[in-house]
């Protein structure tokens, strides 16, 4: 058992190539013929049409299932985030290895197991997300307007909102709220993180409220901003429940910059960061 497991092994690493942090391995729609197994690194599978993250896979992940049906095309775009290797397996190829050994075909199936399970848990949460907003809004919609102070608090948050000075739009750089899978585009020069104030009106740049159940996150928890080509992070003076960055907490009021795929987590909700 040993020496076929050897083999199999032996087998699988001819087919390793080597990819860098953000190059695009195949697009949705491409024709695919070749199933995919993440030997070292990280790739995230996205509906580009959407502009929807699906999932971020790491070490033993595999995708390009779509390749063990006759003529089918690719359901997603997948981008690799930091550089990896790769295992590449043509569909014969694959084949011929399910055949010769039941482990690798009772492998491959547990980990499709897996993955689907993660896509139905990410699809069901985002359904109830959208359930929760629609049942607000209708409530909202039967309330009657809010004092005079709730409504001066909403004027002067939608007026700093569309003063705020806007960043090249050439600069494409964006946020990856991994609860949620939520990609949130960085526009602004000033981007606040936080959960919005339902009494004052308050809403955060990226508002957080859904994917922050638990309610641990603050008003204006942290500050992402640019300068001169760079991104930044820093903590707001009064937030709680801590900021972190690649897992160092942060300092309140000083500034950490940003990389390619930093991830930063506020509280406990883990945020990646793509420029």
């Amino acid at each position: 058992m040993e020496k076929q497991n050897k083999e199999s092994t032996d087998k699988f690493l001819q087919f390793v190539s080597k990819y860098n942090g953000g190059e695009i391995l195949y697009r949705e729609g491409d024709p695919q013929e070749t199933f995919f197994i993440i030997s070292k690194g990280k790739a995230q599978l996205k509906l580009e049409s959407e502009d929807f993250i699906l999932l971020t896979l790491s070490k033993g992940d595999f995708f390009g299932e779509e390749s063990l049906n006759t003529d089918q095309t690719a359901f997603y775009t997948v981008e690799i985030l930091e550089d990896s290797d790769i295992i590449r397996i043509p569909y014969p190829d694959l084949i011929e290895m399910m055949k010769k050994n039941s482990e690798i075909a009772l492998k491959i199936l547990k980990k499709l197991s897996e993955k689907n399970v993660k896509l139905e848990k990410m699809l069901l949460e985002r359904t109830r997300q959208a359930q929760a907003i629609e049942a607000r809004e209708k409530t909202a919609s039967k309330e009657k307007t809010g004092s005079a102070k709730d409504r001066t608090a909403a004027e002067e948050t939608k007026s700093e909102d569309q003063t705020s000075e806007k960043i090249n739009p050439n600069i494409k750089a964006s946020l990856v709220i991994q609860r949620s899978n939520r990609a949130v585009p960085l526009s602004k020069v000033h981007t606040y993180l936080g959960r919005r104030d339902y009494t004052t009106g308050f809403v955060p740049d990226i508002d957080l409220t859904e994917e922050d159940l638990e309610k641990y996150i603050s008003r204006k928890h942290a500050k992402i901003f640019f300068s001169e080509g760079k991104f930044y992070v820093s903590e707001e003076p009064g937030a709680i429940n801590g900021t972190f960055l690649n897992g160092n907490k942060l300092k309140t009021g000083v500034k950490y910059e940003l990389k390619n795929s930093d991830e930063m987590t506020l509280c406990h909700l883990n945020i990646l960061f793509k420029f």
